[in-house]
C-alpha cells in the first residue's frame, strides 16, 4: 500500500483557537517531522477509540457508530502515515479486517 507521507504531502499545523466566538484560529507552527506526525496520529486514534468505548457504555448503538468512525480514521491515516497500523494494538487491527 502506498502512503502519501513519503512524498511530503502530510504535515501538521499547530493552531491557537481563541475562546471567543469572534476569534479565528491562528496558525502557530507547521510540523513536518514524520515521528511527530505519527505520535499525533496515534493520539488521535486512541482518543477516537476511547470515545467509542465510553459511548458504548452509555448507548450501544451510539458506541458502535463511533467505533465505525474510529475505524475510518485509522484507515484514512494509515494511507497517509507509514507505520501507523504496525504501531497499533490488535483491537484496532481486528476492526480493519
Amino acid at each position: 500500500m502506498r502512503n502519501l507521507m513519503t512524498t511530503g504531502n502530510v504535515s501538521m499545523v499547530l493552531l491557537y483557537e481563541p475562546s471567543t466566538a469572534k476569534g479565528r484560529p491562528v496558525p502557530i507552527a507547521r510540523i513536518n517531522d514524520a515521528s511527530m506526525i505519527l505520535l499525533a496520529a496515534r493520539a488521535a486514534v486512541a482518543h477516537a477509540q476511547a470515545r467509542a468505548v465510553h459511548l458504548s457504555q452509555v448507548d450501544e448503538l451510539l458506541g458502535e457508530v463511533e467505533q465505525i468512525e474510529a475505524d475510518r480514521l485509522v484507515k484514512t491515516l494509515a494511507l497517509l502515515i507509514p507505520g501507523l497500523i504496525e504501531a497499533h494494538v490488535p483491537v484496532v487491527l481486528s476492526h480493519l479486517q
